[in-house]
């Protein structure tokens, strides 16, 4: 039963872990934008990336808060550096470097299948957290929206067309970018 407990706490780091990466790195603009276009991950997602900071707060305490249950559930299985470097490591490899390196590759779609569960850590999790995000909310304000230049946005119509995953052909590119170059 101990190594069941070890197990599902360290599943739960994990899932915190990449989910603050992964949700956080989605652009809530970018999200609209795909939810315009008919994608349903994006409008899963989208629920719970909204509210930026209510999101950020109920990753960051959901996980601390259960890598500070497995460090004492392992203080009580064997002895105090022995747990230390075991928490550590578990922690390190399966509870942050695996979920974030995957969750980061495939943000939307792990979001979307996820979504549902995140809305019942914020729910959990909401008197505490609320606060907090309001407070960070009102010193912080808005999210910053991500706005491209010409000449990014060049680049980026540049890496389309130069990408095997996108559809956009060398005539597209040039027009494209004969349309920016206009002024």
């Amino acid at each position: 039963m101990d190594y069941l407990i070890v197990i599902i706490l360290v599943l739960l780091s994990g899932l915190f872990s990449g989910l603050t990466l992964g949700l956080l790195s989605l652009d809530k603009n970018e999200l609209k934008r795909k939810i315009s276009l008919g994608n349903k991950q994006a409008k899963k997602v989208y629920t719970v990336r909204k509210k930026g900071n209510l999101l950020l707060c109920t990753l960051l305490l959901g996980n601390v808060a259960v890598n500070s249950t497995l460090a004492i559930f392992l203080g009580n299985i064997a002895s105090g550096v022995i747990a230390g470097l075991i928490a550590t490591g578990l922690i390190v490899i399966f509870g942050e470097i695996i979920p974030q390196a995957t969750f980061a590759r495939y943000a939307l779609a792990v979001g979307a299948r996820t979504a549902w569960l995140v809305k019942i850590f914020i729910i959990i999790l909401f008197p505490i957290c609320w606060p907090i995000a309001w407070v960070l909310d009102k010193t912080l304000g808005e999210e910053m929206p991500t706005v491209y230049s010409k000449k990014e946005l060049m680049k980026i119509v540049e890496e389309h067309e130069g990408s095997k995953e996108s559809v956009v052909d060398a005539d597209e590119e040039r027009i494209i970018k004969g349309a920016l170059s206009f002024s």
